[in-house]
């Protein structure tokens, strides 16, 4: 009880602090004309973390990238679930972590700190954040699905803070590819955010959505710096390690057998369907697949997910063809796997992503709009299904034979429609900004 009146307590502040900031703003608004990135030493990176797989690959992705083109520049990652890993866990990356979310915006908004903001970091750890944003040359914003009424209020209020403290240590921010939208929120809701969405929607240098739906979602608050871009991931061709791990990692690299069919299950669909109709359609596909004489392999793209596979495994429990990759990989390992099979069941994001960038057809079961217009633009809706709906049994198995008799030529188009997809112009946006 207690611990959950701080943090009304904080959100209220917080919330002050914002309206602080926005009045502020709206009176004297920020300049930047003179503004030159050249003269800071840092980079900073958003909305990344190293437990979600696909997070992750956004992670390496970005910090390969920047990397190269930035080599005098130092990079961080801040992530209050990756800044409380081990040391030893945390000095195998050539970036910096750094914590972040509600105590750091609140230490931030104001000079000094009081009780309110000191309960997790010291003064020394504060003063670390806050000496990089001083120091930061631009941020970059990867969150995968973050400002969206589907992910609730809170989460949508501290995005926005996100782009509130860049402008207050008047820093470019890049807002990557990824989901945004619907902004389908309450009444009451609206009231707070429209404003924030209003003002401040309009400061970065360019945001990127993935999906058309939102750009429709950002028409009414922001136009100019809206640029759709695939996902980074999908752009990347491969990882210079050099540039990601202080040392060489020794990257498992499992041999998969010939004939294997992936299965990535997702909490999420879990979430919002009803889990035992989902496991019985994972049954009904994986028989049918052992009767095509397939290996199907169960792997998780996120920590979250591995009692998904256990349980699937479990409901086969006897049969050496259906195998449970339980271990914890990176998402360059997991890539390696996903690369060797003929086709995968997917229900992460960038498990998909990680599929299409190599050439390997997917049946997807996915919760959001993102999964649908990923499979469109590969020109494979017909391999979607409605995770948020009861999936129908008979009309899964049959696109399930589609793609056992079509993989071949499914990832010849694929491929074909990969190749189109590069990286230089989204980080060169950045280079000559």
């Amino acid at each position: 009880m207690k611990r959950k009146h701080k943090r009304v307590t904080r959100n209220i502040s917080l919330i002050a602090s914002v309206e602080t900031e926005l009045l502020s703003e709206l009176t004297f608004p920020t300049c930047r004309d003179s503004y030159s990135s050249n003269d800071r030493d840092s980079i900073a990176i958003i909305g990344g973390e190293l437990f979600n797989k696909g997070a992750q690959a956004m992670t390496f992705t970005v910090v390969d990238q920047l990397s190269e083109r930035f080599p005098e520049k130092d990079i961080y990652l801040l992530s209050r679930r990756d800044y409380e890993r081990p040391p030893e866990e945390k000095s195998q990356y050539t970036f910096d972590i750094l914590p972040w979310g509600l105590e750091v915006y609140l230490a931030l908004f104001s000079s000094t700190l009081d009780y309110l903001n000191t309960t997790d970091y010291s003064r020394r750890i504060i003063d670390d954040v806050r000496e990089l944003l001083l120091d930061c040359s631009f941020i970059i914003d990867i969150n995968g699905y973050a400002l969206s009424s589907q992910q609730g209020f809170d989460l949508s209020f501290e995005y926005i803070n996100n782009i509130v403290l860049a402008r207050k240590f008047d820093i470019p921010m890049y807002i990557f590819p990824q989901s945004i939208g619907p902004f389908d929120y309450s009444q009451s809701q609206k009231l707070l955010l429209n404003p924030l969405l209003r003002t401040y929607l309009t400061y970065p240098e360019l945001i990127c959505p993935r999906e058309s739906e939102g750009i429709k979602s950002l028409t009414p608050y922001t136009r100019n710096n809206v640029q759709h871009e695939f996902d980074i991931v999908l752009q990347n061709q491969d990882y210079n390690l050099k540039n990601i791990f202080t040392t060489a990692p020794d990257l498992k690299q499992k041999d998969i057998r010939s004939d294997a069919v992936g299965i990535v299950p997702n909490s999420k669909v879990f979430e919002r369907a009803d889990p035992e109709e989902l496991y019985l359609l994972y049954d009904a596909v994986i028989e049918m697949l052992l009767k095509e004489n397939q290996t199907i392999y169960l792997l998780r793209h996120s920590v979250e997910d591995l009692d998904l596979c256990e349980n699937i495994k479990k409901r086969f429990s006897d049969e050496d063809h259906v195998v449970l990759i339980g271990e914890e990989l990176n998402a360059i390992e997991l890539e390696y796997i996903i690369d060797q099979f003929d086709f995968m069941i997917g229900s992460r994001y960038h498990s998909l992503i990680h599929a299409y960038k190599n050439a390997t057809p997917v049946l997807a079961i996915g919760w959001a709009t993102k999964y649908q217009e990923l499979l469109s633009e590969f020109e494979q809706s017909q391999y979607f299904f409605e995770g948020r709906n009861e999936v129908n049994t008979e009309d899964f198995l049959k696109s399930v034979s589609e793609m056992v008799n079509n993989y071949e030529r499914e990832s010849i188009s694929i491929g074909k429609k990969r190749n189109k997809i590069t990286n230089d112009d989204l980080f060169d946006d950045i280079i000559h900004s």
